[in-house]
């Protein structure tokens, strides 16, 4: 590309620019000389993929240059050597840069000038020479920047102590941000405190190091900002490091995640009365919460989440932080009731109290005074009554969490036309599900483990935007509104009730992810448009009345990975196709299931007010809001619980308790990522398809209770990861496979009821002289198998055995005891004697009498 500066009128406007922004362009490296030409310049921006990959030749007329930003753009390592030409530089961005090559540092280092410099997320690939272990440390020549007053250097892999490093020479330096490195961090920071002019200092997953605090020296800083956070090599045990009692100017502390102990630091309000954000959580704070000897009027954030703060929270909490608008206590040993004082925080918009053991109702003073408040989160309380107050200002409320307390009520008349999430799972209530909810705005309804009754209203066909619908484990009655549809559903769980009817047709066209039906009373065929659901992962169906064949649609549903069918009327044969679907676990496609987890991280009032304030899609929101994800699926002998990340691992095939027949399909072999295999308690004949042991994730198989025969495939050895296996009450038979590898842990009862089976673990041993049966072949004509599942030569031979052992051993005792053989003739006479009788009485006398009449 060639440039040119065009007319000398052109050239004298050009020549007179001082700022110059080319950002989000596709340039080469000519623009270098263009730039080279313009003799005032001083500020040039060339943000995000600019392309510069070819070679960089001269630098040196922009020397005058002062601002470079190159924030996100593709630059070769060359530049980096080039960029001492530019003697003037003070600021130099590089943020998120995709550098190529290793570092020179050197070029760096001569930037005597440089004032601000920002190299974070830049993924550098670094020079052999100063690398330890697989980072990097900082090499001394950065020592010579002495003007340097801003540092960024996050998210790299730098490593070593900063105490022994450069930044110990950095004395103007203001602004020091080595977030998400492997930097070890002395907790005390001793090494710096000859940095005068330090202001803010940010070391977020880092790990920290114990060391003895000195008390009689004082840090010549007064920092504005902190924030430190431990990486996950372990916890501090000690208290807050001594240099925080010397600050008194700071604004905004975060000290997460790293186990400080003690007593609440009421102290850092004391210090610093014009404090804006003070986040603790993840500590092991404990006592009770102290408040400020004055009114915080300018705190705005307030994080004391899981620590092991107990007591009751101070009633005058709300007059002591008057303008705080987000507030997080979870997860700690408050009790009592909540204060109604936090009603006079009219600035807040944000409240979590969850994981507590508060009691009592919410106060109508909270739902009267908090009119902005957004989100607010109760839930592993034992809360009581409504669970709002009928009488609230809560017009804004978004988002509520009201789970796993004792809550009786949702009020009839509560008007929240802004809630977008409801999770009121786990309480007390009862009687029928309020209609009123179905004229609110909600894309999150959970209901479940109530005690709800009656059918859906009608009024929740209004939900048009519902994302995800929880109302399992009630007592909910009738079938579902013909009319409900939604086009964003993903989710549906409406297990453990007593629903009835045919397969919803309503389901037919909707996006679902989960369908869970299981545990009602509907009956009747699966429908084959099923196989519409395309983007459906887990569909659990157990416990109902369905019956007929599995339709071959199935099939189509690729991205199934939790399919359970069981406990239902299914009939006729598996069907081999569904051996086409991975069953590889849930897709990671950005949904969290974990719980709604804003006010556990540390910029959680970021977060929520990006969420709250449209900044996030509502399909994003969904994903961080889902309620916790829980799938009930029968594994390894019992019913087991699976949730959260676990699901991304787990994938299985529950058809077990129905009347499904045939032989097993030999494809299901090829499902090498499933978990779980369960097809017990049906009518399966034939023999156990070799080509199992290709399941090589495979943890629990349960194939008992049919009609297989033949032997176990000694194949099945190879299954490595396989922790419960259950071939009981089938018509097996031959000798055990070898006890090797997982085979070595599975006792006798996981052969129970398969008599013709011989070998360890089971009691009948294999005898040399009647070598174990060989494995019947199955024969089948056509779809016709043959009907017989005991191997015929081998229950012949063991018979005419046992009979021939016996006789012989009769014969042995009469020969060797004389008085038992005396005694066995006079039963054998006696025996012929009545039998005499009994025929002349009962029989000739009888026929004789009826021919003499």
């Amino acid at each position: 590309m060639h440039y040119s500066t065009g007319s000398q009128e052109e050239s004298g406007i050009l020549n007179k620019l001082e700022v110059l922004d080319l950002s989000y362009n596709r340039l080469n490296d000519s623009i270098w000389s263009f730039v080279g030409e313009l003799s005032s310049i001083k500020t040039l921006y060339l943000r995000d993929y600019v392309g510069l990959y070819g070679a960089v030749h001269n630098l040196t007329n922009l020397g005058r240059i002062e601002n470079l930003f190159m924030e996100g753009a593709n630059i070769l390592d060359e530049f980096l050597g080039s960029i001492r030409f530019m003697t003037s530089i003070q600021v130099l961005s590089l943020k998120d840069c995709a550098l190529d090559g290793i570092l020179p540092i050197t070029g760096l280092c001569e930037l005597k000038t440089l004032r601000e410099l920002d190299i974070s997320r830049t993924g550098l690939i670094r020079d052999q020479k100063t690398t330890t272990g697989f980072g990097v440390t900082l090499p001394w020549c950065l020592a010579n920047l002495t003007s340097l007053q801003l540092l960024d250097i996050t998210s790299n892999q730098f490593t070593g102590n900063i105490a022994q490093s450069p930044l110990i020479n950095l004395t103007s330096l203001e602004y020091l941000a080595i977030s998400n490195n492997d930097f070890q961090i002395p907790i005390s920071f001793k090494s710096f405190f000859n940095h005068s002019k330090l202001k803010f200092i940010e070391s977020l997953n880092n790990p920290l190091l114990e060391e003895e605090d000195f008390l009689a020296t004082f840090p010549s800083f007064q920092l504005i900002g902190l924030r430190l956070s431990n990486s996950e090599h372990g916890r501090i045990t000690r208290s807050f490091p001594h240099f925080l009692y010397h600050q008194h100017d700071l604004k905004m502390v975060e000290l997460s995640q790293i186990g400080f102990g003690g007593k609440f630091p009421n102290w850092l309000f004391d210090n610093n009365a014009r404090m804006e954000t003070l986040l603790l959580s993840g500590n092991s704070v404990g006592g009770p919460l102290l408040l400020p000897s004055h009114y915080m009027i300018k705190l705005l954030a307030l994080d004391i989440s899981n620590n092991h703060l107990e007591g009751f929270i101070p009633y005058k909490i709300g007059s002591s932080f008057p303008s705080l608008e987000f507030l997080n206590m979870s997860t700690n040993n408050f009790e009592g009731d909540i204060p109604s004082s936090l009603g006079d925080m009219i600035a807040l918009t944000g409240l979590d109290l969850s994981n507590n053991r508060l009691s009592g109702v919410v106060p109508v003073h909270l739902a009267m005074g908090c009119r902005l408040l957004e989100f607010l989160k109760l839930s592993n309380n034992k809360l009581k009554g409504p669970i709002l107050p009928s009488l609230n200002n809560l017009t804004q409320l978004a988002i509520l969490y009201s789970d796993n307390n004792s809550f009786t009520e949702i009020p009839p008349n509560l008007s929240l036309s802004y809630l977008m999430v409801l999770n009121v799972g786990s309480n007390q209530l009862v009687g029928k599900i309020p209609v009123i909810i179905g004229s609110m705005s909600l894309l999150v309804l959970v209901m479940s483990a109530n005690h709800l009754e009656g059918p859906i209203p009608m009024e929740f066909c209004q939900l048009k935007n519902i994302m995800l619908l929880d109302l399992s484990e009630n007592n909910i009655t009738g079938g579902i509104p013909s009319c409900f549809n939604s086009s964003f559903i993903d989710i549906i769980r409406l297990s453990k009730n007593k629903l009835h009817g045919p397969f919803p047709m309503q389901f037919q066209d909707l996006p679902l992810v989960e369908l869970d039906l299981s545990y009602n009373q509907f009956s009747g065929n699966i429908p084959t448009w099923i196989g519409s659901l395309s983007n459906l992962e887990v569909l659990l169906l157990q416990n109902n009345h369905f019956e007929g064949n599995i339709p071959k649609e199935l099939c189509h549903l690729s991205n199934l990975t939790l399919i359970d069918l069981s406990f239902n009327n299914l009939f006729g044969s598996i069907i081999p196709c569904i051996s086409n679907i991975e069953f590889n676990g849930i897709p990671e496609h950005g949904r969290d299931f974990t719980s709604f987890r804003l006010f556990s991280q540390p910029s959680f009032q970021l977060e929520l007010r990006m969420v709250l304030k449209g900044e996030v899609s509502q399909i994003d929101m969904f994903m961080r809001t889902g309620a916790p994800e829980e799938v009930e699926f029968e594994t390894k002998g019992m019913s087991l619980t699976y949730k959260g990340t676990v699901l991304y691992l787990f994938s299985g095939i529950n058809l077990s308790h129905n009347r499904l027949s045939g032989p097993i399909p030999h494809e299901i072999g090829n499902l090498i990522h499933i978990k779980v295999l369960n097809l017990s308690h049906n009518n399966l004949t034939g023999t156990i398809p070799a080509t199992f042991s290709n399941l090589k994730s495979i943890e629990s198989l349960d194939l008992s209770y049919n009609h297989l025969y033949g032997k176990i495939p000694s194949q099945l050895t190879e299954l490595n990861f396989l922790a419960v296996f259950n071939l009981s009450y089938n018509n097996l038979s031959g000798r055990m496979p070898p006890r090797v590898n997982q085979f070595g842990i599975f006792e006798s009862n996981s052969y129970f009821g398969n008599p013709l089976l011989c070998g360890e673990p089971l009691p009948m041993k294999c005898n040399a002289a009647y070598p174990p049966p060989s494995t019947r072949r199955a024969a089948f004509n056509g779809s016709e198998e043959d009907s017989r599942f005991m191997d015929m030569d081998v229950f012949y031979a063991s018979f005419a055995g046992s009979y021939v052992a016996v006789v012989l051993a009769i014969v042995a005792i009469l020969f060797i005891n004389p008085y038992w053989r005396r005694e066995w003739f006079h039963l054998v006479e006696v025996f012929l004697t009545s039998s005499y009788y009994f025929v002349a009485d009962n029989l000739v006398c009888p026929v004789r009498g009826f021919l003499w009449k």
